[in-house]
């Protein structure tokens, strides 16, 4: 799978394009989301996930062990797409949040969740409208959780946000306390950086590649499509 611009990251013998596989068929397996969630929201929630999901999806090797990096796609509108990747090298694993302008142009990273994290890259509302523009419930369930773990906005603490990603996980086949995961997600004591203020499209953390004052800050030009293409 070709991701114009991904592979300019990595040295000459990782061949990304051979590597990203589509992985939204792992997406129906059973335990993904309490995995995935687990690995990279709610680390101190185990027992919990496990219970809502009915499985822990430690079945899912080739989620994160595998020499595949499996990639799941969500469109934007207008041809651009976002794009979560397993990236499953050696000793420099992560999961990277990618937006995909359209027309082939290099993709541009919003979020990178590994042991030297960057981010939030979507603010609450960002994140509803992406889910939004997605064609059936199903596929819009599945977007609130698959980029849940790449947003962090204070926004997000309120009772509506607790409902929706409360019925985006019984939509997906969540049983018992829908509830108190969703809260423990819209919490300021998620995985890697909480909860922040935004503003304009810029949130306020010192890992944000959306932030033009970060260490990890976006050039300009890019800061800017990606403020676009992300519109509410």
């Amino acid at each position: 799978m070709l991701i114009p611009g991904y592979q300019d990251r990595f040295s000459e013998d990782v061949n990304v394009t051979a590597r990203a596989v589509d992985g939204w068929h792992l997406a129906a397996r059973p335990g993904f989301w309490a995995q995935y969630w687990r690995e990279l929201l709610l680390p101190d929630e185990d027992d919990l996930l496990s219970e809502v999901w009915g499985a822990t999806g430690d079945d899912l090797d080739e989620l994160f062990d595998s020499e595949a990096w499996p990639v799941l796609r969500v469109g934007l509108g207008g041809g651009a797409e976002l794009a979560v990747v397993f990236r499953n090298l050696h000793e420099d694993g992560g999961v990277d949040f990618l937006v995909l302008p359209s027309g082939g142009r290099d993709a541009i990273e919003i979020a990178g969740l590994d042991g030297h994290q960057t981010g939030p890259g979507l603010s609450w509302a960002e994140l509803v409208a992406v889910a939004g523009r997605q064609h059936n419930p199903v596929r819009r369930a599945q977007t609130l959780m698959l980029l849940a773990p790449a947003f962090g906005d204070e926004a997000a603490e309120n009772p509506d946000a607790v409902a929706l990603l409360a019925e985006a996980m019984r939509t997906l086949g969540a049983n018992g306390d829908t509830e108190r995961v969703a809260m423990a997600a819209v919490s300021d004591e998620v995985h890697f950086w909480g909860h922040v203020p935004w503003a304009a499209g810029v949130p306020a953390s010192e890992y944000a590649p959306r932030n033009p004052d970060s260490v990890f800050a976006l050039p300009e030009a890019s800061r800017r499509l990606v403020t676009e293409l992300l519109m509410p």
